[in-house]
């Protein structure tokens, strides 16, 4: 195959698996939100049958019937978030291996499963994570609900003030934190399977990608198309910040948080080692 040919087949498959993770995000966040949606009928529900003149005895039950209805959420979410940390993960080893053979070499059989043992802290970390939603969230309707019982609000005004707790406490940190971590294990599979891939191939490198997300950090926009060794870091223009991959966990969290930046791998020469 010319080299051409294997240059313009490489990015097309390059391309088709850059998508995958934007869709695995997109997946998680329907369900999570399916969830989180179920939570605040539930909670909605129970606020609407409460008694209008609310008795001392009454609050303590629908405040337990709240942290329920959220440790349901969380006991879902976890589990869902660990299922697509495992698909992120293979797919960040897929923007690897079916690239390169697309380009007429395969790596995949030649090369060791990578060692799952930081995939696995990963998903502990993100179960933790919907667990801390569930429980910050019903704290805070719970404090919703003790203001209604002492008469400082209305229930209507509880339900709107709850709303808008399961918007920004809820669906909004659910966002940020798929976005963040889902991104962060896909590109170290990516990272890592790069690293074994080198074995074989002394010509891959690691080129950075930006965005394009409206509101995109300047930086990390000014990195676009960088090239660097697979074990070497790319270098953030201004800040001097170096970091192996987008959403590296040993980075500030002011370059990581909601980072949509690539990590591609790149056929500097499609020479193989002997």
């Amino acid at each position: 195959m010319a080299e051409d040919d294997r240059t313009t087949r490489f990015r097309a498959e390059r391309r088709n698996q850059v998508a995958r993770r934007a869709a695995i995000i997109r997946d998680t966040q329907a369900e999570i939100f399916r969830l989180l949606d179920l939570a605040e009928q539930q909670i909605k529900t129970r606020i609407a049958n409460a008694p209008t003149d609310w008795e001392t005895f009454f609050l303590p039950q629908l405040q337990s019937q709240i942290r329920a209805a959220m440790s349901t959420f969380a006991s879902e979410a976890g589990p869902a978030t660990a299922g697509s940390a495992s698909t992120a993960w293979q797919a960040g080893i897929h923007l690897v291996d079916k690239p390169i053979a697309a380009g007429g070499i395969q790596i995949a059989a030649y090369l060791p499963a990578i060692d799952t043992r930081q995939l696995v802290a990963m998903q502990a970390f993100q179960t933790s994570l919907m667990s801390d939603i569930g429980t910050t969230l019903a704290n805070r309707i719970n404090a919703e609900l003790g203001l209604v019982a002492i008469g400082s609000q209305l229930q209507s005004q509880a339900i709107t003030q709850i709303e808008g707790h399961l918007k920004t406490g809820g669906r909004s940190r659910a966002t940020t934190i798929l976005r963040t971590e889902l991104g962060r294990v896909y590109a170290t599979a990516t990272q890592e399977r790069m690293s074994q891939a080198t074995k074989r191939l002394p010509g891959l490198q690691k080129e950075w990608r930006r965005s394009g997300k409206v509101h995109s950090r300047p930086a990390h926009n000014a990195m676009n198309g960088q090239r660097v060794g697979v074990n070497e870091r790319f270098v953030i223009p201004f800040s001097g910040v170096h970091l192996r991959y987008p959403r590296d966990p040993n980075a500030p969290a002011a370059e990581t948080i909601n980072c949509g930046c690539e990590s591609l791998p790149w056929m500097a020469s499609w020479e193989e080692a002997s």
